[in-house]
């Protein structure tokens, strides 16, 4: 995980994840759209049982070598996460659906 402030979300690469087939249908049709949409509103919720809202884009990132990856994204709130849980760039996080 790279806690980076400015780009503010966190990158979970496709073939990192164990499952990814936790989206129902609508969401997944809503994700397979153009890549300005603002994505599927989710509730996070931390160790703590805070709930945070963010929203759950997929992502395409492009490399040098012009081939690419496919990512999910968690947008909108991820800088409040990570500093309210003190979350630093070598910190192993889990993520349930």
């Amino acid at each position: 995980m790279v806690v980076n402030p400015v780009q503010s979300r966190l990158l979970m690469p496709f073939n990192t994840l164990i499952r990814n087939d936790f989206l129902t249908p609508v969401e997944s049709r809503i994700l397979l759209e153009e890549d300005d949409t603002e994505g599927v509103g989710a509730t996070l919720v931390d160790p703590w049982e805070v709930k945070w809202g963010v929203f759950l884009k997929k992502r395409k990132m492009k490399k040098d070598s012009g081939k690419g990856s496919l990512n999910y994204a968690i947008i909108c709130g991820w800088n409040d996460i990570v500093e309210a849980n003190v979350l630093e760039k070598v910190d192993d996080i889990s993520i349930w659906s």
